[in-house]
């Protein structure tokens, strides 16, 4: 399995060269052998991020959605209706954590996607979606991937969860935060059973309490910090990571090699 970042910028990244913090997961087909592509969130800017790396929404084999920011979803129209029109009706396999299923559809995709040549359509008819309850996992290419409920934004009594991922492999466990607070309590158990650790931060000069800041990062222990990555990089001034005992911050097409999942 390989994680490779198609970009890793904050929602409103501009520096060129660099997208909205969106992956692919890649992996040989168990029967096949070719190479099949996951991707983790579809952004935006996605269209652009895939073109760099020479890629196009044929390469794209499933999709999986973290929470409903546009930076994360707002891909997904262009995707829906590109394999709609261009490649006779294919329906990308797009996992879905349970809660955001009719939201994706009535909050963020419906307005432009509804109405097509024969009527009135729904998420089902554009892509095959797969529901997986939280706290549970779902199974691509023979890889386990299990969701990792977040936090990522607190407005009140309301809460904004986003959903990562983990995975189980011979080299030991990673984690893929998605976007989220920092809250350690909630992430130490996570990070206790990672050989490597893709961590969501920010490094605005004040925290926003949407995202872990570096500020907040650096006051983890420094065997945690030994194995994170950072990555939902802001237009600004970049700390060093490396000083502060961090791996580093991934750069846009930067690609790991993740070994053999379980």
């Amino acid at each position: 399995m390989r994680l490779t970042f198609i970009g890793s910028g904050s929602a409103f990244a501009t520096i060129p060269g660099n997208f909205q913090s969106n992956m692919l997961f890649e992996t040989a087909d168990p029967e096949t052998g070719e190479i099949r592509r996951l991707l983790f969130d579809c952004g935006s800017d996605v269209r652009w991020g895939l073109a760099a790396l020479g890629l196009g929404h044929a390469d794209v084999d499933a999709v999986f959605v973290s929470h409903l920011h546009a930076d994360h979803v707002g891909g997904l129209e262009w995707l829906g209706l590109k394999t709609y029109f261009v490649d006779q009706g294919r329906r990308v396999p797009l996992f879905v954590p349970e809660p955001l299923r009719r939201p994706l559809w009535e909050n963020c995709l419906k307005a432009g996607m509804e109405l097509l040549d024969f009527g009135l359509a729904d998420l089902d008819q554009l892509f095959d979606v797969k529901e997986v309850p939280i706290e549970e996992s779902f199974t691509w290419m023979g890889a386990r991937f299990h969701i990792v409920p977040l936090v990522h934004l607190r407005g009140g009594a309301y809460l904004m969860w986003s959903y990562g991922v983990f995975l189980d492999t011979e080299a030991g466990g990673v984690l893929l935060t998605s976007d989220c607070r920092f809250e350690p309590d909630r992430l130490e158990p996570w990070y206790e059973k990672s050989a490597v650790i893709f961590q969501d931060c920010e490094t605005l000069p004040t925290p926003t309490g949407a995202h872990a800041h570096f500020l907040e990062l650096s006051t983890l222990p420094p065997e945690v910090r030994a194995r994170m990555w950072l990555y939902h990089i802001n237009c600004t001034a970049r700390p060093d990571v490396e000083g502060a005992g961090f791996l580093g911050i991934v750069e846009a097409g930067q690609s790991f090699d993740l070994g053999t999942v379980r």
